[in-house]
């Protein structure tokens, strides 16, 4: 396979001053200097740098997973005001990757990631046809995966108590609740057309999108004892940096793959 370091560059051409004028300024809009590093511990600074990175590499893909689904989309010619909705999200990515990248670099630069470029976007049946392919593009990474991430963010949001990290992810939040609403639209749309058959495949596929994500939250129970956790950092710290209490965290993705996630894809014929 062929394996690249996940890094990030601007062109400085003419290009980025496009850039900046669709996005805004970032410099000016975001309180990067009010976040000093040498307040923290080391190792949990380091850690913060890493999770930052991981956050701007699942920005990444997701972009690529955006246009992915936009092009099928496209092919299975979904209404305009579907395709219009679809068109927007990957710009909205970009901007988080940048967003979470700058974060990692204000924590001191960003931690090493290899991937495998072929791997950033979802593996489909190459026999499924256009419409099959939207269908399955849109359960998984918009009716599971946005469905999913909105709340998760919503509640590292709410914990976040340092100006630029809450700022971040606020924006973020934002953006996500647009991409997690429309895999709904589409199901609204397309539901009369969804045979048994379909149905069961795209539940399964659900199941297979889910289970990916399940070790995001799927670790050792945390403790916190007058306000610090097992690891010896204060609370404070952590939901400074942009993070939940892990315990906390796991709570809230159980709610919401119940209540985000199973429920209103069953409303839509769609059980796993």
């Amino acid at each position: 396979m062929a394996r690249e370091i996940f890094d990030l560059s601007f062109s400085n051409g003419f290009a980025r001053t496009l850039h900046e004028r669709a996005l805004g300024d970032i410099e000016r809009d975001y309180p990067w200097q009010s976040l000093d590093p040498s307040r923290y511990p080391p190792l949990l600074v380091a850690r913060a740098r890493v999770g930052w990175t991981e956050n701007a590499f699942n920005e990444f893909c997701t972009a690529a997973a955006m246009g992915q689904m936009l092009q099928a989309l496209v092919q299975a010619r979904a209404p305009l005001d579907l395709l219009g909705m679809a068109s927007r999200f990957a710009i909205d990515e970009v901007l988080h990757v940048e967003l979470c990248a700058r974060m990692a670099m204000r924590l001191g630069g960003g931690a090493p990631i290899h991937y495998d470029p072929e791997d950033i976007v979802f593996d489909l049946d190459p026999s499924l046809g256009p419409l099959e392919r939207a269908n399955e593009l849109v359960v998984r990474l918009c009716c599971v995966g946005e469905a999913l991430s909105f709340p998760l963010l919503s509640g590292a949001m709410r914990s976040a108590s340092h100006p630029l990290s809450r700022s971040i992810l606020e924006t973020i939040v934002r953006d996500e609740a647009h991409h997690g609403r429309f895999g709904f639209l589409y199901l609204d749309w397309i539901r009369a057309e969804l045979g048994p058959a379909e149905r069961d495949r795209l539940g399964k596929a659900a199941r297979r999108t889910l289970d990916a994500y399940r070790p995001l939250w799927e670790h050792g129970e945390s403790h916190v004892v007058s306000g610090v956790t097992s690891e010896g950092f204060l609370l404070e710290h952590v939901r400074e940096l942009g993070w939940m209490e892990a315990s906390a965290y796991s709570e809230l993705a159980r709610v919401t793959i119940e209540e985000s996630v199973r429920a209103p894809l069953a409303r839509a014929g769609i059980v796993f």
